[in-house]
């Protein structure tokens, strides 16, 4: 590839190289030229290249069609992101806004493009701010994340905090927005461990996200309580015990949502409650959970009995035993 100018134009020029191999033969090399990138000093770019064939190859190409205006696509963009030659030419306005011969393997194309329309590029050169020029040419997503930030930036900047790793550090930046911290703090946006502190705030965000989570499930356990109210409030109150195990219906969708989160079972999350055919029974000793059982009010028989985990305990059998031996308690509600 090599990066040289046409008039106005910033010109990136693609090169196929091409080698004929036989045995007994020096190897005869062939080069062709299979596109150009022109680009205008508003930014604007257009392709001329050849006509691209079908093929399992990305460098498919009619090599006897012309070089014409073609529409950009996968190929092109590949291949102009490859080897540069060494000499490069670059227009007036690049070299004013900074360019100083390297691409740091970003895409000549995007570096370019960028550099001309946009003055936080121009900047991030100028400051030498590699890293994060890096992160904004990358893809849309990521200018926007500049944009958003720069104040920051410029703060760190000014500070003079180096960014080595821009993904983490954007990352950790919006995390701690998402935190309410003050992110034109250099306090808290230039820290000594970047690792350290990013992992410091993913704890922290876990724990807001938890509460958040259950501040949403206990609204919606208020938002079905009336439904499953109407279909189960007829069996409140059955009760059953053989001495030391007692045997509980759930009576409401918040005890739902604790059996669910102390159990670690998805009775909550798979709104057990709202399971007309269902009825969600609770086996306890001295007020402590054993296992979560669900019965079949058309059957009247358990489907399952779980404990932690979904897993079984050493009551099961003796819980299962239980419940059938009372199934009249359940059939009396049903009938009444």
């Amino acid at each position: 590839m090599v990066i040289t100018t046409k008039e106005e134009y910033q010109v990136v020029r693609m090169w196929m190289l091409l080698s004929e191999m036989r045995n007994g033969m020096k190897v005869k090399p062939a080069y062709l030229e299979i596109g150009q990138y022109f680009i205008d000093p508003k930014g604007n770019r257009t392709v001329v290249g050849l006509q691209r064939t079908l093929g399992y190859y990305i460098d498919s190409f009619a090599f006897g069609s012309p070089l014409e205006i073609r529409c950009d696509n996968e190929a092109f963009q590949r291949i102009s992101d490859e080897w540069v030659y060494p000499r490069i030419k670059v227009t007036d306005t690049i070299k004013r806004n900074g360019f100083k011969g390297s691409c740091h393997h970003i895409h000549p194309v995007t570096l370019f493009q960028e550099l001309l329309t946009n003055s936080k590029a121009e900047t991030l050169m100028k400051a030498n701010e590699i890293e994060l020029l890096r992160y904004l040419c990358y893809r849309p997503t990521n200018k926007a994340d500049i944009n958003t930030y720069w104040n920051t930036i410029k703060v760190a900047y000014r500070n003079g905090y180096k960014v080595n790793n821009s993904q983490m550090w954007i990352d950790y930046i919006k995390m701690l927005e998402r935190c309410g911290k003050d992110i034109q703090s250099p306090r808290y946006i230039c820290p000594a461990n970047l690792q350290e502190e990013h992992d410091r705030y993913v704890r922290k965000l876990q724990t807001i996200q938890e509460k958040e989570k259950k501040a949403e499930d206990i609204r919606k356990a208020q938002e079905r309580e009336a439904s499953f109210k109407e279909q189960k409030e007829k069996f409140f109150g059955i009760r059953i015990n053989d001495g030391e195990i007692e045997v509980k219906v759930l009576e409401s969708v918040e005890e739902y949502r604790q059996e669910a989160e102390s159990q670690h079972i998805c009775l909550f999350s798979a709104a057990y409650d709202q399971r007309e055919d269902s009825l969600i029974f609770s086996a306890r000793i001295d007020g402590r959970i054993i296992e979560t059982i669900e019965v079949d009010l058309r059957t009247l028989k358990v489907v399952q009995s779980r404990g932690v985990c979904n897993q079984n305990t050493e009551y099961h059998d003796r819980i299962i035993k239980l419940i059938n031996a009372n199934t009249n308690l359940i059939k009396e509600r049903i009938t009444a």
